[in-house]
């Protein structure tokens, strides 16, 4: 049995003040800081365990809206665990020390 598993990466960058670039490899979205908040609270959403046993028992994919209603993702099962973890390494505190 062979399969192919495709290296998913996408990549968050800041661009400036109150400016972030969310590179999905076939697209770049824009996003002000409360956008991507409200951004990250959605894939949370998806990302949370009753959420991924509905998605995976049912179509086995999430569409989502994002930045203000101007884009519409197209995300499977890990494509949405991948952008979780993206979204929550940039919220991450630093140390200061």
């Amino acid at each position: 049995m062979n399969f192919f598993v495709e290296d998913i990466s996408f990549k968050i960058s800041y661009g400036g003040r109150n400016y972030y670039q969310l590179d999905l490899g076939y697209k770049v979205i824009d996003f002000t800081f409360c956008q991507l908040l409200a951004f990250r609270k959605k894939v949370l959403e998806y990302a949370s365990y009753e959420s991924l046993e509905t998605i995976i028992d049912g179509d086995n994919f999430v569409l989502l809206f994002a930045a203000d209603n101007k884009h519409l993702l197209f995300l499977d099962v890990p494509q949405l665990i991948e952008l979780k973890e993206l979204l929550l390494s940039v919220f991450k505190q630093k140390s200061l020390y």
